[in-house]
């Protein structure tokens, strides 16, 4: 699902279809045209039986999710449970871990993940940094059990009960395809082991032709940018796609202290002229790929609750190439050959080396 308004369009149809439950946990759900519809689902669902949990992040939502909303929700019979109030951890340390994941589970057969949130800039309903470009994946089958199972154990983590057993939200059977797909969680549980990040330094590291990432963000640790450089040193083709318009400036002056580097070594970076990127995807080969919410920051990798979809030889693989070969006809080559990355912004990269040595908090 290429896009977010796709993504978002098709988890809208599935939920329709519900008959016994709907899951969802969500980084930022946020009021607008978008979250009407998402109302008008659970109104007619909760009506006929379908059992309805939602949860999100707390500083995610704040200001674009008002205390009315939730209560309309409880109303209708929906069971919510907002992640980490901001309120009641203020001047703490774990205030920075976030719930960054986005799952929906849709009667244990059908679970979705990717990078859009519900809200109306993810589908180009609003503009926000010119055109957002996101997307998402739907599993069928069997491999939507890993996803539903997180969320349970998310909700129950946060106090919440679940009606039946855990057998009860199983997938009822197998869906057609090819390939494995792996969905797997990591979060601040593990520090300082981070799962996510081992995943993409063996998929850098097992690289033989081509490596293409695209990420909204960039400030990533020695061991990340030193495996980029060596893939790229040895012949593979690494492709690097970030926003040309950024919704945190701060951060992207972060992200421009690693590009000297890593165009020195042979990295390729391009800029998404027609706005925001905000996919996180890696593509490995043409046979193995990386689909979810982690950024190539230090909070998706260390301070939020994550998720992904590991997958190998799977149809969707090329689908997913294609898509950032088409998304790179509407990009920017950076060219430090022919361009000072920071030709005229002495300040603003003093700026950025100054803020690379508190990246994990940017």
């Amino acid at each position: 699902l290429p896009t977010g308004e796709a993504y978002l369009e098709d988890l809208l149809e599935r939920m329709e279809q519900a008959e016994h439950f709907i899951f969802m946990e969500f980084y930022i759900m946020a009021e607008g045209q978008l979250w009407d519809r998402l109302m008008d689902i659970f109104r007619r669902k909760a009506g006929q039986g379908v059992e309805i949990k939602v949860l999100f992040d707390d500083f995610g939502s704040m200001m674009r999710m008002s205390e009315e909303a939730v209560e309309e929700l409880r109303r209708i019979g929906v069971e919510v449970l907002v992640f980490n109030p901001v309120h009641h951890y203020v001047n703490r340390l774990y205030f920075n871990y976030r719930d960054h994941r986005k799952i929906a589970c849709i009667d244990g057969d059908t679970a979705y993940t990717g990078g859009a949130n519900i809200a109306d800039e993810y589908a180009n309903l609003m503009e926000r940094f010119g055109y957002w470009k996101d997307d998402g994946i739907r599993l069928e089958g069997q491999g939507a059990w890993t996803l539903t199972r997180e969320f349970i154990y998310m909700w129950e983590r946060m106090g919440g009960a679940m009606h039946q057993e855990h057998d009860y939200y199983r997938p009822h059977g197998d869906a057609p395809g090819q390939g494995f797909v792996q969905p797997f969680v990591d979060g601040p549980d593990s520090n300082p082991i981070s799962s996510a990040e081992d995943a993409f330094l063996q998929l850098i590291g097992g690289a033989k032709h081509m490596v293409y990432i695209t990420s909204p963000y960039l400030a990533i640790d020695e061991s990340m940018e030193k495996a980029l450089c060596m893939a790229a040193g040895s012949g593979v083709d690494v492709r690097l796609m970030i926003p040309a318009i950024p919704d945190k400036k701060l951060v992207y002056l972060v992200a421009e202290t690693y590009w000297g580097d890593l165009l020195r070594h042979g990295v390729k970076i391009y800029k998404y002229t027609p706005g925001f990127v905000h996919a996180k995807v890696f593509v490995v080969d043409g046979r193995e790929a990386v689909v979810g919410t982690i950024n190539l920051d230090y909070r998706s990798l260390y301070h939020h609750f994550e998720n992904a979809v590991w997958m190998r030889g799977t149809d969707c693989i090329a689908n997913m190439e294609a898509d950032f070969q088409d998304t790179l006809t509407r990009c920017r080559r950076v060219e430090r050959t022919k361009e000072s990355i920071w030709q005229g912004k002495k300040l603003l990269h003093l700026a950025g080396i100054l803020l690379k040595f508190i990246a994990p908090l940017v």
